[in-house]
């Protein structure tokens, strides 16, 4: 019995370690400033996975590198008293730790140099997001 009580305690601070430990969220955004509503969502998602206790990271593809360009996405019209803009989803989700990556294909492909990005997003190999599907807890795509 006393080897049972044992491997028990074993496996419940093994349980209380693993709930400690974050959890990885990836949100795939290909969605550019042709459909602002869906860039806003993607980083939304990504910043209320942050605030759920993951690590959360915006991987942008193709025409979803616009989010990522300074000054690139402007909104049309206005937008309604009380709901967020393109930039304010953006300062938010920095803010709370969201990471923002950019493929480094793509940034070749449109020419575009971290200078051209906005503050705190990065350029990496596209191997990122292989690992993100891989290996991540969830996956959302934008």
């Amino acid at each position: 019995m006393g080897k049972y009580l044992e491997i028990v305690r074993e496996e419940r601070e093994m349980s209380e370690a693993v709930k400690k430990q974050r959890k990885k969220f990836a949100v795939q955004l290909t969605t550019g400033s042709k459909d602002v509503g869906k860039v806003k969502s993607a980083i939304m998602f990504a910043s209320i996975a942050q605030c759920s206790g993951c690590d959360a990271v915006v991987f942008c593809v193709q025409d979803g590198a616009d989010a990522l360009v300074k000054g690139k996405i402007k909104e049309e019209g206005e937008i309604p008293p009380g709901l967020p803009t393109f930039e304010q989803r953006v300062e938010d989700a920095l803010k709370v730790g969201v990471k923002f990556q950019l493929c480094e294909q793509v940034a070749v492909n449109r020419n575009l140099a971290k200078e051209d990005l906005i503050d705190g997003a990065e350029i990496v190999d596209g191997s990122h997001l292989i690992t993100y599907a891989l290996e991540y807890d969830g996956m959302l795509y934008f």
